[in-house]
């Protein structure tokens, strides 16, 4: 069978499987192995080999404790402090809640790296009270949507882990690359929901008059969760620990806020949070195994050089092939799960931009933006889907009210191509 026939059948059943509802890692399992029976030529054993190589890496041990610390943090009331504390300093202006939501999405993922579980937390939390105070429930949702893809790009982030681990790019100098793209993301996404409300007088009878008082109390509540950020990237940035060694610090420092000061955690609960926190990364480590068979296949029928058939003539400018790699993953993260899309195209891409001389925490960072994109746009969009489950609103009522911030991510990105030293500044910091 031709190559170009086997990838296109082995494409289009995987899309079919997602479609259809199967996991994303199924789908891609079902279809490699479907290819490989197709060829005929290559033993299943290699299948199995593939998978396990690919999850047999340090770096990607992070990702179970970051999940970890999710967990952890949901369930030790870390989350209701600085949501809190978030109310306290915009909740008074008009749309305040909006703004508060997506400063507790920054600060959330700041200590997580998950997307879903920092839209799952805000969407039950915060969607219910925005409802009681006015705002349309779709609308409410769309902001925690939003707010929850921030988790990835604001470090720590596990994508950047995944690619870190692909790439060999320095874990840490992504991690810092990611801090200024956050925050600008999360000050367009206020920008958005400033307009939104002002047009549809959202949030004026919400208002409640500042209180010192209350951001104090508030911030005393918040200051031990908001240091474990602090804990993270100075580590990271001072040589003490690694990457993968602070997702073990930011457990640590979260079962100790959860145990011991807030007791909100028994001892008899962490075997149920470890089980849970293990289930969610044995789903993502299924996935990144599976995307590397998926990916196996598609470079040794020369899907590679499709893709660097697109690059022809393009080498000559660094914006033009910057350009081309996020319409890649823009055009990928309607169909493809983040850490599948990083596994099938980072190998094949990463090549032509070490060769174009392109910074690769700059190209590493502007990927993971894009991905956080793919988190918002259906059909594959995972925290649309948290959203509409953890607020009990039909995703087609969430997608209208989602596109003005899916706009300003995509302004983002353009902004991030144009002016890589957003990204390049804090990450000159980390040897």
């Amino acid at each position: 069978m031709a190559s170009s026939t086997l990838l296109l059948i082995m494409i289009a059943v995987f899309l079919v499987l997602a479609l259809l509802g199967l996991p994303i890692a199924i789908s891609i399992g079902v279809a490699s192995l479907g290819a490989l029976l197709m060829q005929g030529d290559i033993p299943l054993t290699i299948m199995a080999q593939r998978m396990y190589s690919s999850v047999n890496s340090v770096t990607l041990m992070g990702i179970p404790f970051f999940m970890l610390v999710g967990n952890i943090m949901g369930r030790s009331g870390i989350t209701a402090r600085l949501i809190r504390f978030c109310n306290a300093i915009v909740g008074w202006m008009m749309g305040g809640l909006c703004y508060a939501a997506t400063l507790a999405g920054m600060m959330l993922g700041a200590v997580s790296g998950s997307a879903p579980a920092s839209t799952a937390v805000l969407s039950s939390v915060m969607v219910p009270k925005m409802e009681e105070l006015g705002y349309k429930r779709e609308f409410s949702s769309a902001i925690m949507v939003a707010s929850g893809s921030i988790g990835i790009i604001i470090p720590p982030s596990m994508p950047m882990i995944v690619l870190g681990s692909l790439t060999g790019i320095s874990v840490g100098k992504l991690f810092m690359g990611g801090v200024i793209p956050g925050i600008m993301i999360g000050l367009s996404f206020m920008i958005v929901s400033f307009f939104v409300c002002k047009t549809k007088g959202y949030g004026e009878a919400a208002r409640v008059p500042f209180s010192m008082k209350e951001l104090w109390e508030s911030f005393k509540q918040a200051i031990l969760p908001m240091i474990a950020p602090i804990i993270i990237m100075g580590g990271i940035m001072s040589g003490v620990f690694t990457a993968t060694e602070s997702a073990v610090v930011a457990v640590v420092y979260t079962l100790f806020l959860g145990v011991f000061i807030y007791r909100t955690i028994a001892l008899r609960d962490l075997p149920k949070l470890f089980a849970e926190a293990m289930l969610m990364a044995a789903n993502v480590m299924l996935i990144i195994a599976a995307s590397s068979v998926f990916a196996w296949i598609l470079q040794s029928n020369n899907f590679g050089q499709i893709i660097q058939s697109l690059f022809s003539g393009a080498l000559h400018s660094k914006i033009l092939i910057m350009v081309i790699v996020n319409l890649i993953f823009f055009a990928g993260g309607f169909f493809l799960e983040g850490t599948a899309m990083q596994i099938m195209f980072i190998p094949i891409l990463y090549p032509i931009i070490t060769l174009a001389g392109i910074d690769p925490v700059a190209f590493g960072v502007t990927v993971i933006v894009n991905i956080a994109l793919g988190t918002i746009t259906p059909p594959v969009a995972v925290c649309l889907y948290v959203a509409s489950s953890s607020a009990n609103v039909a995703v087609e009522k969430i997608i209208k009210e989602v596109i003005p911030y899916v706009v300003a991510l995509a302004v983002d990105i353009v902004i991030l191509i144009l002016c890589p030293q957003l990204i390049t500044f804090m990450a000159q910091f980390v040897s």
